[in-house]
């Protein structure tokens, strides 16, 4: 399942037919399909792959700039809503949903 979150799909789902050794295919034996295989990586190199010189990471020196806090300044304004101020003046909320834990 975790495959899929990263954008993989199944790349045979006939329990019956020949194992393709990979940990996106439905099979009758699944001892021999724990892990992803070169398909599966050459998928993900596709799909993560960029295209252009742009990029969303900055270089980092070890250290904050300024004041910085080392995490998100984000504060918790009340029990699930969490406030989050970021350059440019933008108001970041997030709400967490909380589930019952069970055993």
């Amino acid at each position: 399942e975790v495959g899929h979150t990263l954008g993989l799909d199944h790349q045979d789902e006939i329990f019956s037919n020949p194992n393709l050794g990979t940990c996106m295919d439905y099979t009758n034996d699944p001892s021999t399909n724990q892990h992803p295989n070169a398909h599966d990586y050459e998928q993900l190199a596709t799909i993560y792959a960029h295209l252009d010189s742009s990029t969303t990471i900055q270089s980092s020196t070890g250290s904050r700039p300024g004041n910085a806090r080392p995490f998100s300044q984000a504060s918790r304004a009340n029990g699930s809503v969490y406030v989050d101020h970021l350059p440019g003046g933008v108001t970041l909320l997030t709400h967490v949903f909380w589930t019952p834990y069970g055993d």
